[in-house]
């Protein structure tokens, strides 16, 4: 877990040095520093160090010390997996302070006992050491470390389904730790406080109390702390899908973990930067990405792998099995390196289908949007075309058909008024049923002579005020295509601010812009609810017909509408 004090962090001096020698304090406090930087640097080595630190804090007689030192070769041990080893060193240690009861010394002792048990996943174990812990820390009257133990009670607790209480506890701790104001206290019980909330999937809160953290100064000046929290926080706002956010954190964890010069933290991040880019569909960064995370895990496992291994002969002194243990290196580097190139195969031909399919499948759908558009484009001009020509046989053959009858009655002294009336209604009717099939006024006069006829019969025939302002000039050469689609959609936006809108007024307007056209239509009616033209969008012929056809002339149509404030329809289309 993020920035959890191990147990050696927590091992104290407590009593003076009235009776040391001072060359024996020296070398203590010289290997004990040896010590510390040779456990990133030269962990093969620090097992001796260890060792003779151990030793030399005997010589001085001063228990803490000696306590101390026995637990940084704990440390040691545990860093370097040697689990058993770790353990049997603190085993060792409690028996005697148990029996001169301690606390001072117990309280860390069962700490740690319980932070290792955690690690091997023994909950049960974990939590009575915990207790232990927090009991002894009571009795030596160190509160603050109550405080962490707490913390650490509550996580145990969520583990063992106790969520209510340990997330009740843990938020405890943090509030104490706030009041205690010790920053490494407070980051610390953040940290475990938002894992709580992580481990029950409330990934909202976890990232509330992981931003919380950086604002101590405690995680600011302490570059290992950035990086982890950077990293969390990038991997949280991953799993929310919030990746514009997430990545602001991993940029900054890479360049944290690079300024470090270690590896540990940043393979973690080149996942996350990978897990950012698959999600935002750019697969050659994704792929990139991914690649160095596992060149850079590799590469820490197997430092790792070699630093532990050659600690431990030094520890175990297996001289005689270094001949065995460099063949299993060789073999160990002979398997890597074929895994590398049976993985950069797999990697060649994952990428080479994966780019043969994503080839055809754009050429799929490129043919099926192009057959999807002609096939629409053809069925509207069939519609087109097959009005037109009801409306020429209408105006040509009905129409002349009926004004035959009319002379050849008054001809013949049959026509009376009510009749000539009759006929004289029908011939009427023919002809606008003629124009609303279609206007011959487009291909004649042109779009704007079209669409005044159609405001003069809407006001004619309604209480709606409709005008319209179209500045389309004819030696553009506009094409019959657009000119009747363009008609038509203002059709249906002045049918639906009547039918639906209960407009009052409407005003078309429409002007050449550059190369594009820009047409308007508005309405003062009652207006909507965007949400609900946009769930509605996929069902109303209407609005299917208008998108259509503005698909057709490969323009752009929308509708921007508030309820109580009318609704503005534009059209924009390429000439």
């Amino acid at each position: 877990m993020l920035l959890k004090k191990s147990f050696w962090t927590i091992a104290f001096l407590v009593f003076c040095f009235d009776s040391s020698d001072a060359q024996d304090l020296r070398s203590y406090y010289r290997l004990d520093s040896i010590v510390n930087a040779d456990l990133e640097s030269k962990p093969g080595r620090v097992v001796e160090d260890a060792k003779e630190l151990v030793k030399v804090a005997h010589q001085t007689g001063i228990d803490s010390l000696i306590f101390s030192a026995l637990m940084t070769q704990a440390q040691v041990f545990n860093n370097l997996g040697m689990f058993d080893a770790s353990q049997k060193a603190i085993y060792d240690l409690l028996p005697q302070y148990e029996k001169e009861k301690r606390y001072n010394f117990l309280q860390p002792l069962y700490f740690n006992l319980g932070q290792m048990s955690f690690q091997m996943q023994d909950h049960d174990k974990a939590m009575a050491y915990y207790i232990k812990s927090k009991k002894a820390a009571i009795l030596a009257r160190h509160f603050t470390d109550t405080i962490r133990i707490n913390s650490e009670i509550g996580l145990e607790m969520i583990a063992a389904e106790k969520i209510r209480e340990g997330i009740r506890l843990c938020q405890q701790s943090v509030e104490l730790a706030k009041k205690n104001g010790d920053e490494e206290i407070i980051v610390y019980t953040l940290d475990n406080l938002s894992n709580s909330y992580a481990h029950i999937e409330d990934f909202e809160k976890s990232l509330i109390y992981q931003k919380e953290m950086l604002k101590y100064r405690f995680v600011e000046e302490n570059l290992s702390n950035k990086t982890a929290i950077h990293q969390h926080l990038g991997e949280i706002l991953i799993g929310l899908r919030r990746y514009d956010e997430a990545q602001l954190y991993v940029t900054k964890a890479i360049q944290f973990a690079k300024e470090m010069g270690s590896n540990d933290w940043l393979f973690d991040c080149y996942k996350n930067q990978s897990a950012i880019y698959e999600a935002k569909g750019n697969w050659k960064n994704a792929l990139q990405y991914h690649k160095l995370y596992l060149e850079t895990k590799d590469s820490v496992y197997r430092d790792d792998y070699a630093n532990k291994m050659s600690a431990m002969s030094g520890y175990y002194e297996l001289n005689e099995k270094n001949e065995a243990i460099r063949e299993l290196g060789y073999k160990t580097h002979l398997a890597q390196e074929k895994i590398k190139q049976l993985y950069a195969w797999i990697v060649a031909l994952i990428s080479f289908i994966i780019a043969i399919l994503f080839y055809i499948n754009h050429r799929k759908n490129k043919r099926e949007k192009e057959l999807r558009q002609q096939f629409s484009k053809q069925q509207i001009q069939s519609i087109e075309d097959e009005r037109q020509n009801i409306a020429k046989m209408l105006h040509d053959s009905v129409g002349q058909n009926i004004l035959f009858i009319k002379n050849y009655i008054h001809k013949h002294g049959l026509n009376t008024p009510q009749l000539d009336q009759s006929i004289d209604q029908s011939l009427e009717e023919v002809r606008n049923i003629s124009k609303d099939l279609y206007p011959n006024q487009l291909n004649q006069y042109g779009l704007g002579t079209a669409v005044e006829a159609l405001c003069d019969k809407v006001r004619e025939s309604t209480n709606v005020f409709v005008s319209s302002d179209i500045q389309l000039p004819e030696d553009q050469m506009v094409s019959k295509e657009l000119k009747i689609n363009l008609y038509r959609i203002i059709q249906e936006c002045i049918s639906n601010s009547i039918k639906h809108a209960a407009a009052t007024s409407i005003r078309i307007t429409g002007q050449m812009i550059q190369d594009r056209f820009h047409l308007m239509v508005q309405d003062n009616g009652r207006g909507f609810d965007a949400e609900l033209l946009h769930n509605k969008a996929a069902t109303s012929f209407g609005l299917l017909n208008m998108q259509e056809r503005a698909r057709i002339l490969s323009g752009i149509f929308k509708i921007e509408s508030t309820p109580g404030h009318g609704t503005k329809n534009q059209i924009i289309v390429p000439i």
